[in-house]
């Protein structure tokens, strides 16, 4: 009985590991490509990529997606630029939920003049049938040390 049950074990632990080694990769490629929605102003991807539900805690307010999509056109009217990177801190999968911690630093640029800014964010993903989504978005930006 030992010599089914040991192997059978081992394979299932290897199977698991590697599902949630493509479930993790598949939430920061998600959480990328979905900042890049911010960059290019890109409201349909962006819809695509969230949940109905959808959150996103910024400057002290919660922001729902209506909100964020106001957003979105006003700094699409000023043609701002944004360049993104990432340091993931963290991912955790348990079933059809993910978190991830991470760093977010961005180069902002509107009519020339550039700013750099650097946010602490968790983001939470809610898998939707076989897709991952975001569900929750909380940003607290890091002010530099003075």
């Amino acid at each position: 009985m030992r010599r089914i049950l040991l192997p059978a074990f081992l394979l299932t632990s290897y199977f698991l590991s590697a599902q949630y080694r493509q479930d993790s990769t598949a939430v920061v490629n998600l959480l990328k490509a979905d900042y890049a929605t911010l960059a290019s102003f890109d409201s349909v991807r962006h819809k695509q990529n969230v949940t109905y539900d959808y959150l996103l805690v910024e400057e002290g307010e919660v922001w729902s997606l209506a909100r964020e999509l106001e957003y979105f056109r006003e700094k699409a009217i000023k043609k701002q630029q944004r360049a993104d990177e990432f340091s993931i801190h963290s991912v955790r999968v348990s079933g059809a939920t993910a978190y991830a911690v991470y760093d977010l630093k961005s180069v902002i640029k509107t009519n020339d003049k550039s700013r750099n800014y650097h946010w602490l964010e968790t983001a939470i993903f809610r898998k939707v049938g076989n897709q991952w989504k975001i569900a929750l978005i909380h940003s607290t930006e890091v002010m530099p040390h003075q």
